[in-house]
């Protein structure tokens, strides 16, 4: 039984929009800003670990014999397995994918039984292609309706954010919605569309989450001033694109950037939740001519 790998893609991606943090709803880990060696978030406590070959039913593991003090403890080879199972878990982050879909407990034990199936080297007994065109409905219905959450409250943290900024006497807000501050003020003149602009930068979310940051980078990072557009991808968000125009050589701005001009209602897989509110630390440590283009051949 063949099925493609379009279900279990789509689960990875989701896996990088959960939330992390039970002190902040809004609050993202982001894949390759929080630390590698940091340990993924364990499950709740009613979430049951995969057992291998064994059918959903299958009874936990009996405890260890009391071990002499001072020895390890000598495992069983069905708890060996059963901590398998928990630690594919949490590596595949499949626990916490399945936990923001909100997958019901009895939809938990029919994942199981075909866990138990895959092991054992059987097949559904379902036509696979039927089955998987109503999984990838049954799960796209699931995403969007966490997505959605996420999106609302991403909404919701950013309205109270510029809420507050207001009282910032230093906070400039321009007619598209950008706020900038500018911290420090530079030399000379801004940079110009379609010129090249070399800046150190940390973006972050409003709870103050960093989703990116070049500050501890050798060299700054080196951007074409142009926006992106739907024919043009490559470009910057436009909060980026109008707030380096507010700066030049020397300056230090903060940028705060609604969703409008960032990454809107969908977000950037892996980086960037759905609605999300951007805040941008930028210094421009230098402006040039971007190169000629190639000539055509």
């Amino acid at each position: 039984m063949k099925f493609t790998s379009r279900i279990v893609a789509g689960l990875v991606g989701l896996s990088l929009l959960v939330a992390a943090s039970a002190q902040d709803a809004v609050k993202f880990e982001v894949p390759g800003v929080t630390s590698p060696n940091k340990p993924a978030p364990a499950p709740a406590a009613s979430t049951p670990a995969p057992k291998a070959a064994a059918p959903a039913s299958a009874p936990a593991a009996a405890a260890p014999a009391a071990a002499a003090p001072g020895a390890p403890t000598k495992f069983t080879e069905a708890q060996l397995m059963e901590a398998y199972g928990y630690i594919f878990m949490l590596e595949t982050r499949m626990a916490t994918q399945l936990q923001a879909l909100e997958i019901t407990p009895a939809l938990r034990e029919s994942m199981l039984r075909g866990i138990a199936l895959a092991l054992s080297g059987k097949d559904l007994p379902y036509d696979p292609q039927q089955v998987q065109v109503q999984l990838q409905e049954f799960m796209g219905k699931k995403q969007e309706v966490f997505l959605g959450k996420i999106r609302a409250a991403q909404l919701a943290a950013g309205t109270e954010y510029f809420t507050k900024l207001k009282e910032n006497k230093n906070a400039v807000v321009l007619p598209s919605g950008l706020v900038y501050e500018v911290v420090q003020a530079g030399k000379g003149n801004a940079p110009k569309p379609g010129q090249v602009v070399s800046i150190r930068y940390t973006g972050a979310l409003v709870n103050g989450q960093v989703f990116d940051s070049n500050v501890e980078a050798p060299q700054p990072a080196d951007l074409l001033l142009q926006a992106a557009t739907p024919q043009s991808p490559q470009g910057i968000i436009p909060g980026l694109f109008e707030g380096l125009q507010k700066g030049s050589v020397g300056s230090k701005l903060k940028l705060h950037i609604p969703p409008a001009l960032a990454y809107g209602d969908n977000g950037a897989p892996g980086a960037i939740p759905p609605g999300a509110t951007l805040v941008f630390d930028v210094e421009i440590v230098g402006i040039k001519d971007a190169p000629p283009a190639p000539a055509a051949k």
